[in-house]
């Protein structure tokens, strides 16, 4: 690997008007100055091509597409790939945005042949930038993880916790790079029928090639809004990607094998992971005022075994039948809350 590496910027974005801005600037911030930054914008209808547009810096590229929507959202990120010339690959959503050491720190984990995928910690933060005051159930479970399992050591370690529900957030797009040989060998981001994501079933294949590197540095800051894709689709992802596993299993089986207690264990995981799944669908009803569909979501979620998920239900109950906002409750609990956008180009 040369020196001083080419970083690609992958940038996919729909109707980010509000965040592309602070994305853009937290790129031109790097310390390390040997990237690329590759925008995709999906059909946008409001201003963020013209925002986008705006930056006068040859590293930018920025393209414009006919709107495939979040089930596109593989080959969108595929189209990004095909403009990018990097021996890195970095992602980076149209909404979220990177402390400025953040490529300097991670380029060196790919000195090591063996290593295919570079992340580490990302950090929640509201529409406006302001970072939550609290650990994310992701980042509490990760920094309890074995390292074999953060670092895919052997080879596989990281699979079969990643076929779990919880496993499935070990590693977040905003903190990642990935080495393109190995992205090239499984054929380019994966595109699943049915699941608006691409990055899950993209990492769950690289885990079966190399090993990964984590650092416990925040490496990536991900905005929590009220039209996000994972906001938005909740109930779609969740219940996708819980089938994705089984079949990802079948697929691998001569590489990895779970049977007997241990699959059912994996399965368990994934319908314990509904209660959050209908909390998630209630937060966004409630954003809709559709308060009696909201009111049904969270009475399904009281059903959790997690005490913190109990709790913001009761809330959520009770903000549909007082109209109330639940938003503010959440950033009360120190938690990101989904509203409060700031209008502005490059507000961050």
């Amino acid at each position: 690997m040369a020196k001083h590496p080419l970083v690609s910027i992958i940038t996919p974005t729909y109707n980010h008007e509000p965040f592309i801005g602070a994305c853009i600037d937290s790129v031109l911030a790097q310390s390390y100055a040997d990237w690329e930054q590759v925008i995709v914008d999906d059909g946008s209808s409001d201003h963020t091509g013209e925002v986008a547009k705006s930056y006068d810096d040859l590293r930018i590229q920025y393209f414009h597409q006919s709107n495939k929507g979040p089930f596109e959202l593989a080959n969108t990120y595929k189209s990004a790939l095909s403009h990018t010339k990097g021996e890195l690959i970095a992602i980076l959503e149209g909404d979220d945005f990177w402390p400025a050491d953040k490529l300097q720190t991670q380029i060196l984990a790919f000195e090591d042949p063996d290593v295919v995928l570079s992340y580490g910690e990302v950090s929640d933060v509201d529409p406006s930038g302001r970072e939550q005051r609290t650990f994310s159930r992701s980042t509490y479970l990760r920094k309890n993880l074995s390292s074999s399992i953060r670092l895919n050591l052997p080879i596989r370690s990281a699979t079969r916790y990643m076929l779990t529900a919880e496993g499935r957030s070990l590693i977040c797009p905003a903190s990642v790079i990935i080495r393109r040989s190995a992205l090239e060998h499984i054929g380019g981001f994966q595109l699943v029928s049915g699941l608006p994501l691409t990055d899950y079933p993209t990492f769950m294949e690289l885990s079966l090639l190399g090993r990964f590197h984590y650092s416990d540095e925040v490496l990536g800051y991900r905005r929590r809004h009220e039209k996000s894709i994972t906001v938005n689709y909740a109930a779609e992802i969740h219940e996708r990607v819980s089938s994705f596993a089984l079949d990802f299993l079948a697929r691998h089986a001569d590489q990895i094998t779970v049977v007997g207690s241990e699959l059912i264990s994996v399965e368990s995981t994934w319908r314990k992971a509904e209660s959050t799944m209908h909390f998630s669908e209630g937060r966004s009803l409630l954003l809709q005022r559709r308060w009696a569909d909201a009111r049904r979501q969270f009475r399904i979620s009281l059903q959790s075994d997690r005490l913190s998920v109990r709790i913001a239900s009761v809330a959520g109950v009770l903000c549909s039948w007082l109209h109330g906002d639940l938003e503010s409750l959440m950033r009360v609990g120190g938690r990101a809350e989904l509203t409060s956008v700031h209008s502005g180009s490059r507000a961050s």
